[in-house]
């Protein structure tokens, strides 16, 4: 039988099979090889997770940065130490956080989802096909960005109808809401969620316990981590607000860069990066609020972009970045580029035909113009297990980890007493 007609078969009904999930895998990996080929650590994987877990254990879950908690990858780094050898961490951080990218990605395939399922192959490429400059990929430091989708996600998805998805949503919600500041932009994405249902007289009241629940346990987060940010949080100075800088960064990062590659997003005007980023933008958002039968899903879309759009550009201040470094801080922009993505993806069925070929023209630039560097650089080799024998020891070390010249400065660990 010819896999043609079996091809098209599975995108008109696309299921996440095995084999198709190896192949999202194999796709997901080609990004960044020498993460799992030759593991390293990257940046505070070492100098945060690994030194505090190392020093506090367990209870560095409790250790603020930056002015939250961190979760998961406190939970990785401490798994890490109690299974395996230090020469082995990196690999088990990467590995791990590998693995927790391809949930995301697979999640797009599940049928609680309100998308047409002809569509969830191409929402599921949005999370790693285009612009990546690799800051994002496969670290534990980084993954807060990615699982994050996962709490926008909770907004919409279908309500639980088990006890294993009732639980599985609530150890979802509490795991990253304690990861990442994101819980506090997003957590009136479950609010909204929880209003609709309480005003829709077809759902009986005892099928609002599972947004309400949801939403105590968002908002309950959301305390935790605002404590945290207003106690801990670091106090940044910057110079005088630049209105023309920040829309020229912001539409650059945002819209040129991904359609337009990195060569030209940085030698184009001024005027042209802001205008041509932000207006299509602004098109795109506005266009997904007309009247339609996706209309709440695509406006829980717009809302999420816009929360983490202000909050990113509030925390990390644009209009103070360089035109020519697109790799600098491109984690604010990863998250709003894949909900700008997933908009026009849910365009491709609709019925005014110039849109939808609009959508799909935008999103192939997008693809095309970055297969050139679909596989991102190696960064430099810096021999971890040459440098792990002072950890194993617990004595103090200046051991270099990615990225390039940052240091992981091992204090050691206090004498048993």
């Amino acid at each position: 039988m010819s896999p043609v007609p079996s091809l098209r078969a599975w995108f008109r009904e696309p299921r996440l099979t095995p084999a198709v999930l190896v192949a999202f895998a194999l796709a997901l990996f080609l990004r960044k090889p020498d993460s799992l080929l030759v593991p390293q650590l990257y940046a505070e994987d070492g100098s945060i997770f690994l030194t505090q877990n190392d020093l506090v254990g367990f209870r560095a879950l409790l250790e603020p940065y930056m002015g939250y908690l961190h979760t998961i990858p406190r939970l990785i780094a401490w798994l890490a130490s109690r299974l395996l050898d230090p020469m082995w961490w990196p690999a088990f951080y990467n590995a791990t956080a590998f693995a927790l990218w391809l949930a995301v990605v697979a999640r797009s395939f599940s049928p609680r989802l309100p998308v047409p399922p002809s569509l969830r192959p191409w929402l599921a490429l949005a999370f790693f096909l285009g612009p990546q400059t690799g800051e994002v990929l496969f670290s534990i430091t980084n993954l807060q960005w990615v699982v994050a989708f996962l709490l926008i996600e909770q907004a919409f998805i279908a309500a639980p109808t088990t006890t294993t998805q009732r639980v599985a949503d609530l150890a979802l919600v509490a795991l990253l809401g304690l990861t990442g500041p994101f819980i506090i932009a997003l957590g009136p994405l479950f609010a909204w969620r929880w209003w609709r249902a309480y005003r829709d007289p077809a759902i009986p009241r005892s099928q609002l316990f599972a947004p309400g629940t949801q939403l105590a346990l968002a908002s309950a987060c959301a305390a935790v981590q605002i404590w945290f940010v207003w106690r801990t949080g670091p106090h940044f100075t910057f110079p005088p607000f630049n209105p023309s800088h920040f829309f020229t960064v912001v539409g650059q990062r945002l819209l040129i860069y991904p359609v337009f590659g990195d060569d030209l997003a940085r030698r184009l005007p001024h005027a042209f990066l802001a205008l041509g980023g932000l207006l299509p933008a602004l098109a795109i958002l506005l266009w997904a609020l007309r009247p339609h039968p996706r209309r709440l899903l695509r406006a829980q879309l717009v809302a999420a972009f816009l929360a983490m759009m202000v909050a990113g550009v509030y925390r990390s201040r644009p209009d103070t970045w360089h035109l020519e470094n697109l790799v600098f801080a491109d984690r604010y922009f990863y998250l709003p580029r894949v909900l700008l993505a997933w908009l026009l993806i849910l365009e491709f069925d609709t019925a005014q035909r110039a849109v939808a070929w609009s959508a799909r023209a935008l999103l192939l630039a997008c693809a095309v113009v970055h297969l050139k560097g679909y596989r991102l650089p190696a960064g430099p080799d810096y021999h971890w297990a040459q440098h792990v024998d002072p950890i194993r020891r617990g004595v103090p070390a200046n051991i270099p980890t990615l990225p390039e010249n940052w240091n992981l400065e091992y204090r050691g660990r206090p004498s048993p007493k």
